[in-house]
């Protein structure tokens, strides 16, 4: 199973922050592309840890320019229905 498959079989259970996702990847490289890939497709919204989305003009900034690194505790994604229909 691909990174990005686990990233959605796991989010099953609930949401997960950046940080324990970040595991789910053999490397930071892997992780930003496998999760950066994982937005446009709607398979999954980025969250903040208070729930409020992390709006789309962010998600370069984060996952490219590569502060996401620096910021795994403070977001969390979340499976929507079209990441559950690709995994059912």
């Amino acid at each position: 199973m691909t990174p990005e498959l686990e990233t959605l079989d796991q989010l099953l259970d609930g949401d997960l922050s950046l940080k324990i996702i970040r595991k789910l990847y053999p490397d930071a490289a892997g992780f930003k592309r496998g999760a950066f890939g994982l937005l446009p497709s709607g398979g999954v919204r980025l969250l903040m840890i208070d729930k409020t989305e992390v709006p789309k003009w962010r998600w370069r900034e984060l996952f490219v320019e590569e502060s996401a690194m620096d910021e795994l505790e403070e977001m969390k994604l979340t499976i929507t229905g079209q990441g559950v229909s690709r995994i059912a």
